[in-house]
């Protein structure tokens, strides 16, 4: 009995084993299938993912090149502006000067104008005069003398009479040309200003019509540049997506730091003296160190110091040679450059705008030259210049070196 109970229990494990068999594959089956589908949907999405990160970029690369081929209307429309302006400025000197002219003129003119009559006046008188004591009157004077001696004093008197109405008459002559001659320059610098004012209005309204341009350019450019912010603010949104492209500038200051290290001279990092402060007007906005990233929203290290645009223009912080001069997005630097110093110390300038860059590899600058123009490429949601100091490689607080 007992041997019986045991075979029968045997047989019902047997029997429940194999029962539950085809259940318990069944099941890993199923997890299986399901993991591979999980598998393939976060592959799905990490390609979805690149795909859109991707296109961040090249909208954002495309939104550089607009902002800078606007920019560069903007610089060409500058010295037109300026060679109108001072245009305008000169006319209006010159006005002012044939304003002078013809006051002076008009005042001549009166004074000869009356000189004239007073000459006419007195020939007049003397014309009367001769008239009235007929034509024999000098004759009879002659006739009347009583000595030789008042015969002379007398043809002398007559002749000083004569000669005195003969140049009277002559002085009135000149002082009716020149009186002539004072109108005609008068209304010569009359139609002159009437030339000018002319000039200066064709003048000031190309000046108005330019600044128009500029200010419509400016307009669209910053409207470019509102929806290149808008663009990398949207990063907020999918900020897994952009950690991973965070990477890249991670990545580029990494590799920037071992180019340097071998490129660069190697030293002390010595400077002598102050840095020129690299954007003039502008104002630091962002430290050295570590710091929440404005567009990933992460705590990162910030290699570098970030400086409003100022007057637009980026300068030399010193003397040195030009070790990069680089268009494109650079791990999100975007255009920059790169100055040697000596004794181990670089200097690095990013976010450079769209054809802004004004020197070459290889080239030798000045601490303070102009050497670009502050602009908003790579990973930048507004105009300003990132700057670096780096030590054989390694970046380094630039405010030690700049105050």
């Amino acid at each position: 009995m007992q041997r019986s109970r045991a075979y029968v229990v045997f047989l019902l494990a047997v029997i429940l084993t194999f029962a539950s068999a085809p259940l318990a594959a069944g099941n890993t089956r199923a997890e299986m299938e399901a993991s591979q589908q999980r598998a393939q949907e976060a592959r799905e999405a990490a390609r979805q993912a690149e795909e859109t990160a991707a296109r961040y970029q090249a909208e954002a690369r495309s939104l550089d090149e607009t902002i800078g081929e606007i920019a560069g209307q903007v610089r060409e429309l500058e010295p037109r502006i300026a060679d109108a302006a001072s245009r305008t400025a000169n006319l209006q000197d010159e006005l002012e000067d044939l304003r002078g002219q013809i006051a002076a003129k008009e005042v001549e003119v009166d004074k000869t104008s009356a000189e004239r009559d007073r000459q006419q006046q007195l020939l007049n008188a003397r014309m009367t005069a001769s008239y009235k004591q007929g034509s024999w009157f000098y004759l009879d004077m002659l006739l009347d003398s009583k000595t030789i001696n008042d015969l002379i004093s007398r043809t002398a008197l007559v002749q000083r009479v004569i000669s005195s109405n003969q140049d009277l008459a002559i002085q009135l002559a000149d002082t009716t040309q020149r009186l002539q001659t004072q109108k005609t320059e008068l209304e010569r610098t009359r139609d002159n200003v009437s030339e000018k004012r002319a000039e200066a209005a064709a003048v000031e309204k190309s000046l108005r019509d330019m600044r128009s341009q500029r200010q419509s350019a400016l307009d669209r450019q910053q409207a470019v540049q509102n929806q290149k912010t808008a663009l990398m603010e949207a990063s907020e949104a999918d900020a897994e997506r952009w950690r991973a492209q965070a990477e890249e500038e991670e990545a580029t200051a990494r590799r920037l730091e071992a180019e340097l290290r071998a490129q660069a001279s190697s030293g002390g990092g010595q400077y002598q003296g102050v840095m020129a402060w690299p954007v003039p007007g502008g104002r630091l906005t962002s430290g050295y160190g570590p710091r929440t990233h404005p567009i990933f929203g992460t705590q990162r290290f910030h290699h570098g110091i970030d400086i409003s645009r100022g007057d637009g223009a980026i300068v030399a912080a010193g003397d040195g040679t030009v070790v990069r001069a680089d268009y494109g997005w650079n791990g999100g630097y975007g255009n920059l450059i790169v100055i040697d110093h000596g004794d181990g110390l670089t200097t690095l300038y990013a976010h450079i705008l769209a054809g802004g860059i004004h020197v070459s590899r290889g080239q030798q600058v000045a601490k303070g030259q102009e050497i670009a123009l502050v602009g908003s490429t790579g990973y930048s949601t507004g105009p300003h210049l990132h700057f670096e100091v780096r030590v054989n490689g390694a970046s380094t607080d630039p405010m030690s070196y700049l105050r």
